[in-house]
């Protein structure tokens, strides 16, 4: 196997499970590619938390994540609320609708889960896992070099 078919797999998995994904988002008023599913389940999971908080445990960067709080703010999924703790920063938090809407996400998600991992031994996962980090620690290890 070439290098260039890890990398090929790796995005053909991320493109496959978005496709799969989208049409079960968008039947929930979702949009997948800006991450509204992500951060509606991390707000359920997590609690409030500040934008940058929120950015970075839904791997989105900070603009991507601005833009897309102002789509959900809008749809009335969260709200932006001032932080006591910092002026120039806002605390997020889901409306009540937004609790809703992030119990059917965590049910899509859940569903997926099952599809994603049938026919796959826990061997194998553990096994595809264990490559997956060990893929990602090796790209975590070159990025902070070149930043130093």
């Amino acid at each position: 196997m070439k290098h260039e078919d890890i990398k090929n797999i790796l995005f053909k998995i991320e493109l496959s499970r978005r496709n799969f994904l989208r049409p079960y988002f968008i039947e929930i008023g979702l949009t997948v590619g800006q991450g509204q599913p992500r951060i509606l389940r991390e707000l359920y999971l997590s609690g409030p938390m500040n934008q940058r908080e929120l950015a970075d445990a839904c791997f989105l960067d900070v603009t991507t994540m601005s833009r897309t709080i102002d789509r959900l703010v809008s749809a009335g999924l969260i709200v932006r609320e001032s932080n006591p703790e910092c002026r120039r920063s806002f605390i997020i938090s889901l409306t009540d609708n937004g609790r809703k809407k992030a119990e059917d996400v965590i049910d899509i998600f859940a569903m997926a889960d099952e599809v994603f991992c049938e026919n796959i031994s826990e061997e194998e996962l553990e096994s595809f896992c264990k490559t997956a980090q060990k893929i990602e620690n090796n790209i975590i290890c070159k990025a902070s070099q070149k930043t130093e």
